[in-house]
């Protein structure tokens, strides 16, 4: 294996180490000497490859997205599927993904009040986050014009309003779990989905 090989290596190690450890105690709970442990390392790998824990959790998130962009790109332009289904089959991968991590949201938030008081880790935050919507707007857009329909917000928006019907939802199940469903979310996220096309003559 090749030096750049081993420190990519290293550097996968450490994200999917610190997503963990953030999954099991919050943003603020961790620290970067549990990261290491947990991934088999020293600290000193850690700053070696990241400058902060603010810089690691940014490059979770990151590399978070970046699956998601896989996975909603192969659901919604990849399958055979028409419109609806296709817009169903990502509402309930949301759901399901919300069920089975039901610390994410929750640690998103946390991580977003604290970057909201750091500036430059705010401007990291936007930066993937803007990143991400932009690249499933991307994917929506290429959803409209697959199935010859335009949306009543542009393709951007659409996607920053499904995120945040997410977030919300979230927010609401982490008070009361029974207040929330996730076939609750599927209902919601579909509506708001549906009402933002506009069919034109013949779409599917």
């Amino acid at each position: 294996m090749t030096r750049p090989e081993r420190k990519a290596r290293t550097r996968d190690e450490l994200l999917a180490a610190a997503g963990a450890v953030f999954m099991r105690r919050g943003f603020h709970g961790a620290s970067l000497e549990e990261i290491a442990d947990e991934a088999g390392y020293t600290k000193g790998a850690v700053y070696s490859n990241f400058a902060d824990k603010d810089a690691l959790f940014v490059a979770v998130l990151e590399a978070r997205y970046e699956r998601r962009v896989e996975i909603y790109t192969q659901m919604i332009l990849e399958q055979d599927a028409d419109l609806d289904d296709a817009l169903l089959a990502v509402t309930r991968f949301m759901a399901d993904a919300d069920t089975r991590e039901p610390a994410w949201l929750p640690l998103l938030a946390e991580f977003v009040s604290h970057a909201s008081r750091h500036d430059r880790t705010r401007r990291e935050y936007l930066r993937v986050r803007e990143g991400f919507l932009q690249t499933i707007a991307g994917v929506i857009a290429a959803l409209g014009t697959r199935h010859g329909v335009t949306f009543r917000v542009s393709p951007l928006e659409a996607a920053r309003a499904s995120s945040v019907l997410l977030r919300g939802v979230s927010a609401e199940r982490l008070l009361d779990p029974e207040l929330v469903s996730a076939d609750l979310f599927v209902e919601l996220h579909t509506a708001l989905l549906r009402g933002l096309i506009v069919r034109e003559a013949g779409a599917s």
